[in-house]
């Protein structure tokens, strides 16, 4: 289960200091609980077999069902957002906002491997996939971390999308303890699902389907043990791989009619929660029981959610982009035993800044949004396997 916030306000802030601004904010003590349910059942039937002494195949369909269904259930006089467009209603009927959404699909795939060498491989795929909504896109229920924070709300009617995925990777492993890989992806999305800013009554943001969509980009990554180079250096080993990442989606006629009305139109944009990039820098360790590791990871610049406007007035909200940031994660497992390990793990050691900016070329330079630290954590955990 869980639980959305409707309408509300810290007591006599925002509305008191800015009494003449047009941001309706008022108090409520309703809440609307919802229950969600995912069922996923699948079968498949797969092959793989060799064409000849260098190449092989695996080819298969998957025949997959889904069912996703969420019953709100609202406390007297609680107010929800119609993903309509309609604004704030009064009342919540009961089974007015429920979901019970079902689809099958037929999902094949294919992939061939060339082995020219020992140490070489190609590989090649083809396969058609789904994405899901989470219930939180689904549910019309307001979704804030803080009060006065950005708002979130869901979208009933919200789409499975379909993806055709296409992949090409090079593996060359020299020796034993080194590895180089370079590859490629591209995938074509049906109804993909975006980020979307609404500005009726107020600014907040909402899943929504785009008529299509395409992902395409680099992966290359090295991994080495350090123990060739020097002695002293065994379960010692270093790593990097790099993303590189280019979407574009295509806004639906009728958004991209209200931007231009704007004087600000956007037919296509990045999708929403793709970076640019992705870089990551690791350093491995194990020696008998121990295993320690330490990750850098920089994440690009990353579309949140995507520009909106108010229809017949002056209301545009330019896209919302989280900026460039990077974190350092270690941990640390201790082997106790036969049948325990301890663990211990540091996120987020750097605590960098992470900024938002509202972007748009046509507001001139980035303008910032928020500005926040996520803070360190610190956990020890004990599992057992008996």
């Amino acid at each position: 289960s869980a639980a959305g916030s409707m309408l509300g306000s810290r007591p006599g802030a925002s509305s008191e200091v800015f009494p003449d601004e047009d941001h309706p904010i008022s108090a409520s003590n309703e809440d609307i609980d919802y229950d969600g349910e995912l069922n996923v059942s699948a079968w498949y039937a797969m092959v793989d077999t060799p064409l000849s002494e260098t190449v092989s195949m695996v080819a298969g369909v998957r025949f997959e069902s889904t069912e996703i269904s969420t019953i709100v259930d609202p406390e007297a006089g609680a107010r929800w957002l119609d993903p309509n467009g309609i604004g704030i209603q009064e009342t919540l009927e009961p089974g007015e906002a429920d979901v019970f959404f079902e689809q099958d699909d037929v999902l094949p795939a294919l992939g061939l491997t060339y082995q020219p060498i020992g140490p070489l491989t190609f590989r090649a795929s083809w396969a058609e996939t789904v994405a899901r909504q989470t219930f939180k896109e689904l549910t019309p229920v307001l979704v804030y971390e803080y009060s006065g924070g950005p708002v979130f709300s869901g979208n009933p009617d919200l789409q499975m999308s379909n993806l055709t995925n296409y992949d090409l990777r090079a593996d060359y492993t020299p020796r034993e303890g080194s590895f180089f890989s370079l590859s490629w992806f591209h995938k074509d999305i049906e109804n993909p699902i975006e980020y979307v800013q609404k500005a009726n009554p107020f600014v907040y943001t909402t899943a929504a389907n785009y008529p299509d969509g395409e992902m395409s980009g680099y992966e290359i990554e090295v991994r080495q043990d350090l123990d060739r180079f020097a002695e002293g250096l065994e379960g010692l080993s270093i790593g990097a791989n790099a993303t590189i990442i280019d979407s574009e989606v295509t806004l639906p006629a009728d958004e991209a009619q209200i931007l231009e009305d704007q004087l600000a139109p956007e037919p296509t944009r990045d999708a929403t929660n793709a970076p640019e990039y992705l870089y990551n820098l690791y350093v491995t360790y194990e020696h008998e029981r121990t295993a320690i590791s330490l990750f850098y990871t920089v994440q690009g610049d990353t579309l949140l959610a995507g520009a909106g406007a108010k229809t017949g007035s002056i209301g545009y909200v330019p896209d919302v982009y989280q900026e460039d940031y990077g974190t350092l994660n270690l941990v640390i497992s201790r082997q106790i035993g036969k049948h325990f390990r301890l663990k211990f793990e540091a996120k987020n050691l750097t605590d960098p800044d992470i900024e938002t900016v509202y972007r748009s070329e046509f507001i001139g330079g980035d303008v910032t949004k928020s500005s926040y630290s996520a803070g360190r954590e610190f956990s020890i955990s004990l599992s057992a396997n008996l």
